[in-house]
C-alpha cells in the first residue's frame, strides 16, 4: 500500500499521524488501530482512549545526516523520523548524545518534534 494510501486509511479511522512517518511506521499505526477495533467489536467495549493519550512518547527529527552505528548501521538523512523503527527503543542517554555536540560527529544529530 502506498503511503497516501495509508494516511488516507488512517484519515478515514480518525486516527491522528505525523506527516513526515514513514511508509513501515504509518503501515504498523494502521494495523495496531485495525486490530484495536476488531477486538472492540468483538468484545464490543470502547477503546481505552485515556490510557493511549498517556503513552505519548516524544518524537525526533533529523537535523543533520548520520550513520546510527548503534542502531545496525542505519543511515538517516536530514528530515526523517528519529528512531526510524519503532522496535528500535534508543535509551535517554542515546537521545541525549544526539539532541547534543557530544557525538563523533561533534554537532547535535537531532532535534525534538513540536
Amino acid at each position: 500500500m502506498t503511503i497516501p494510501k495509508l494516511k488516507k486509511e488512517l484519515t478515514a479511522l480518525g486516527v491522528e499521524f505525523d506527516e513526515k512517518a514513514t511508509k513501515e511506521q504509518l503501515e504498523k499505526l494502521l494495523e495496531e488501530k485495525q486490530a484495536e477495533a476488531s477486538e472492540q467489536e468483538e468484545t464490543n467495549q470502547p477503546v481505552d482512549v485515556e490510557k493511549e493519550e498517556k503513552e505519548v512518547f516524544p518524537t525526533y527529527v533529523v537535523i543533520h545526516d548520520f550513520k546510527d552505528l548503534q542502531d545496525n548501521n542505519t543511515v538517516y538523512i536530514a528530515g526523517d523520523i528519529y528512531p526510524r523503527r519503532a522496535e528500535s527503543d534508543p535509551d535517554d542517554k542515546r537521545i541525549q548524545e544526539l539532541l547534543s555536540s557530544d557525538n563523533k560527529i561533534g554537532k547535535p544529530l537531532i532535534k525534538e518534534q513540536a
